[in-house]
């Protein structure tokens, strides 16, 4: 079986990529040890749009691949991520290395809105997890190259699929970071694994497992790839530490002041400040609009799940309710990341409610975190 394993070229005026050190690494470590049966190839794209489709086909031109796995770096991520889903579009926050910066452009004009991986990314992730690296499936490979490479990939006669590697560097941090999600942060590709940095040989050992899984067949794609997890997003920038903004998560006054968002009010009960613990939290509307516990409140009962001082709070999340459309736990995922003018603070939700619309929910999330921002920075 022959995989070819593609990489990009550094953008953005960073002097590294990690997807090409990592590949460069892997082409290294297989050649020295190969797998019986499996013979790998390697090449590099470039950050181009228009070139990088044509240097892709010559590369399955020339070496006629069973499989085919693209990599490029995601600046904001701090695990490997294999991607579900491309989707046909160019949206380019920066330019490419060729100047081009497209914006809302098919790659495919008439092409189909998305397409599948060709392999399984949970059975990928699987892969890495084993081999004790970070690693998680992805629903959106962003806008710029690794998406456009994706969704062609994803369109080849053979298997095809992509992974995200963090934005690993030599040293200091990538000066490239949300160009796969918006509003991320270079530094997150920085965030240490079991006590120390990953290195570029981790993301090749990583790659290396994801290889031998399409090679023993363990991660051919399911008929019926599995929809995109919905996940609600808000961030912003906290002109204070990070330790003061994992304190006004965990203490009752400091929730009190900032929780609601707009037009509403807090009252915060039965504070636990510890994992396992957690709080009860009733917002009560000056104009409710879609009340879920009564005619103007939300109550909801907050279960602190994981707690990681000045990094990371995670709650699940029960409202109190009579209706179906917002029973269940939802998750919420807080971090705090230090940056320059203080504290890059986000939050995701997963599992939400389907009574609950997205838009409204990240409308309430960015009015809580500038409630917390003003609360931290008055």
């Amino acid at each position: 079986m022959r995989i070819l394993v593609t990489a990009f070229e550094p953008f953005g005026g960073d002097a590294e990529n990690a997807s090409l050190e990592a590949v460069r690494r892997l082409a290294a470590a297989w050649a020295e040890s190969p797998q019986q049966g499996v013979e790998l190839v390697t090449g590099t794209l470039p950050v181009a749009f228009a070139a990088a489709g044509p240097a892709l086909a010559a590369l399955v031109d020339e070496h006629r691949p069973d499989a085919v796995l693209a990599v490029g770096e995601a600046g904001g991520r701090s695990a490997i991520t294999p991607e579900r889903w491309a989707v046909n579009e160019d949206d380019a926050r920066i330019p490419d290395n060729a100047g081009d910066q497209p914006r809302a452009t098919p790659i495919e004009a008439g092409g189909e809105a998305r397409r599948p991986s060709g392999f399984d990314a949970d059975a990928l992730a699987s892969a890495i997890l084993a081999v004790g690296l970070p690693a998680d499936p992805s629903d959106d490979a962003g806008r710029f190259l690794c998406n456009h490479v994706a969704y062609l990939v994803a369109g080849l006669d053979v298997p095809g699929g992509f992974v995200h590697v963090p934005a690993v560097r030599s040293r200091g941090t990538a000066g490239v970071g949300d160009e796969t999600d918006s509003g991320a942060s270079a530094g997150a590709s920085a965030i240490t694994h079991d006590g120390r940095a990953l290195t570029f040989d981790d993301l090749a050992l990583g790659l290396a497992a994801v290889v031998r899984a399409i090679a023993r067949g363990e991660a051919a794609a399911h008929e019926h790839p599995r929809e995109p997890r919905r996940i609600d997003r808000a961030g912003t920038v906290i002109a204070a530490p990070p330790e003061r903004v994992y304190e006004a998560l965990l203490d009752e006054r400091a929730l009190t002041a900032w929780l609601a968002p707009d037009g509403a009010t807090a009252t915060i009960e039965q504070m636990s400040a510890r994992e396992g613990g957690g709080f009860r939290a009733v917002l009560r509307f000056a104009d409710p609009a879609d009340p879920k516990t009564d005619a103007d409140s939300d109550a909801s009962r907050v279960t602190f799940v994981e707690l990681v001082p000045g990094e990371l709070v995670v709650q699940r999340v029960a409202f109190e309710t009579a209706e179906e459309r917002f029973a269940g736990e939802m998750l919420m995922t807080w971090r705090m990341q230090p940056v320059a003018a203080g504290t890059r603070v986000t939050v995701s939700a997963t599992d939400v409610p389907p009574g609950i619309s997205r838009e409204d929910h990240e409308l309430g999330l960015g009015q809580s975190l500038a409630k917390l921002a003003a609360y931290l920075e008055g």
